[in-house]
């Protein structure tokens, strides 16, 4: 079962499957617009089992899909659909040229967010490596590793996500301390992300986004009613869950200072 879409009529060179209320395919919708690609929507149901019409299209029931009918291309995963459209209708811009392109400064509201000197809140979520996932406390990690750095960043697939771990992990964080993240993406898809990205970090599955509430950092995705995310946001937690040092974005597109982050965690 499907609902078409379709503003462009017969100029819609491009198809996207999507479902109401997925960010993933916001992403995509966004990305499209921005590269003025003329497509249609179809809509698919949120069972599974409803979704012939993107099974018989691409083969598998998750979306976003889009079919390229110019190019003869069908692909799917947000991830791959972001760099297939950079790279066919960008002029080859990477994700982070492209996301960062076309952005105004948004600034954001005062965050109630603990500090240096409080206690972090504890919490237990799905720890996602490349091999497995399982549930893990904050307090646990601290006992075994000492200190945590813990990372929230926005959508798996988002042009600033992609720039930001790449950037960590050039900086060599994880040969000196735990990095772990904080996303809302779930388990699977985290380990898609960790896989495609070649992420030396484990990412805590996050769906609700209730960690970040527990944090003060969540920002409410516009022109999405119900759908939020972290805002980017870094805490340096050691013994005994004591916050050393707290970074919190107070505007979009985030900029973290990361010489100052790596200098607190080396005093």
């Amino acid at each position: 079962m499907s609902t078409d879409i379709n503003p462009h009529g017969d100029d819609a060179t491009m198809t996207l499957y999507r479902l109401h209320g997925c960010p993933y395919c916001e992403l995509v919708v966004r990305r499209l617009e921005r590269y003025d690609v003329p497509y249609r929507s179809r809509f698919v149901a949120g069972e599974h089992s409803r979704r012939d019409a993107v099974a018989r299209a691409s083969g598998t029931r998750s979306v976003p899909v889009v079919v390229d009918h110019e190019h003869g291309v069908t692909m799917p995963e947000s991830g791959h659909i972001l760099e297939y459209l950079d790279r066919t209708y960008g002029n080859g811009v990477t994700d982070e040229e492209s996301t960062s392109d076309g952005f105004d400064l948004v600034e954001f509201a005062p965050s109630d967010h603990p500090t240096e000197g409080d206690e972090a809140p504890d919490f237990i979520r799905p720890l996602v490596s490349e091999e497995y996932w399982e549930d893990t406390s904050l307090s646990d990690l601290i006992a075994r590793d000492g200190c945590v750095l813990l990372v929230f960043y926005p959508l798996n697939w988002g042009g600033k996500s992609v720039y930001w771990w790449k950037e960590i992990q050039e900086r060599g964080w994880g040969d000196k301390l735990t990095v772990v993240g904080v996303g809302i993406s779930q388990p699977f898809d985290h380990q898609r992300f960790i896989e495609h990205r070649g992420l030396e970090h484990s990412l805590y599955s996050d769906p609700g986004n209730g960690v970040a509430e527990r944090y003060g950092v969540v920002h409410d995705l516009d022109g999405m009613s119900g759908v939020s995310e972290p805002r980017p946001a870094v805490f340096l937690i050691g013994d005994e869950l004591t916050i050393d040092y707290a970074w919190v974005a107070d505007e979009w597109p985030p900029s973290p200072p990361y010489d100052e982050i790596e200098e607190n965690w080396s005093e």
